[in-house]
């Protein structure tokens, strides 16, 4: 794939032409699903580098649809808030974008302007269907050898009331995973990177799963400098709990340390009160 990827470089939609098949330059990450390599290629202007992105586990893959992903990148790079993606493979759901450095330093008013402009993007991907994942985390999990006693039940009935209330609002496009390693810079603004969960879907999770990632920023001054008057406490705790469940559950299905230390049992009790 990494070969094939490189010498198709002419189909690349790069804004000058690449005269030389670009090369390998090194590893940048290994996820859950997909492994990252930094590619380096020759145009007019001299050297420019990419990452090519590609599937590495045969695995049921924990996001969402790869032509749903590369679509939402598009409209997102229309308005400045992703990289360009130059090529893709549908069938085996690779893609070469462009390089971004890390972002380093990023503020509270730089991640609310990319929540509500991403939020404000045309509401074109499919809703995100929150039980669906769920019970796709828990099955993922049981087929990695975990037994029901440590993850939280997708039938759990406050999950259930959590899903309905969040259902309820009006949905927008969300990127539902703003994670530091996501985020990067471009000149003076940042934008989003892996899309691999963008959809439509409700605003208060997108901004749960935002302020769970940035720990150390006040979430409660996040959550209200993107959602506005729309900024509902109880139906941002109902999404904070929830994406807790929900996390804990992607976790034992991706194979990866939980972070956070919060019990599944708690965490249900939690959002049964905020119920």
């Amino acid at each position: 794939m990494q070969q094939h990827a490189l010498e198709d470089f002419r189909a690349w939609t790069t804004k000058q032409p690449i005269n030389t098949q670009p090369r390998i330059a090194g590893k940048l990450s290994r996820g859950s699903g997909h492994t990252t390599i930094l590619v380096a290629a020759d145009n007019a202007a001299g050297n420019k580098f990419f990452v090519l992105r590609y599937r590495t586990h045969p695995s049921t893959p924990l996001g969402l649809s790869f032509g749903q992903e590369t679509a939402c990148m598009q409209l997102a790079y229309e308005q400045g808030l992703a990289p360009q993606v130059v090529w893709q493979d549908m069938d085996q759901q690779s893609m070469v974008m462009e390089f971004l450095n890390e972002s380093g330093s990023v503020s509270c008013e730089e991640l609310a302007n990319l929540a509500k402009s991403i939020h404000r993007l045309p509401p074109v991907t499919p809703p995100l269907n929150l039980q669906h994942q769920m019970e796709h985390y828990w099955q993922i999990a049981r087929d990695r050898g975990n037994t029901a006693s440590v993850l939280v039940n997708p039938k759990e009935p406050a999950l259930g009331a959590a899903i309905k209330a969040l259902e309820f609002e009006v949905p927008v496009t969300c990127h539902n995973d703003l994670t530091p390693p996501n985020i990067r810079r471009r000149n003076r603004t940042i934008v989003a990177i892996d899309w691999e969960y963008a959809a439509t879907g409700s605003p208060h999770f997108d901004v749960a799963t935002l302020c769970a990632g940035w720990p150390a920023m006040n979430r409660q001054a996040l959550a209200l400098a993107i959602l506005g008057d729309q900024l509902s406490p109880p139906l941002f705790d109902i999404a904070t709990y929830f994406y807790k469940a929900l996390s804990w559950n992607w976790h034992r299905a991706a194979g990866e340390k939980i972070k956070n230390n919060q019990a599944p049992t708690s965490i249900l009790q939690r959002l049964a009160a905020s119920l």
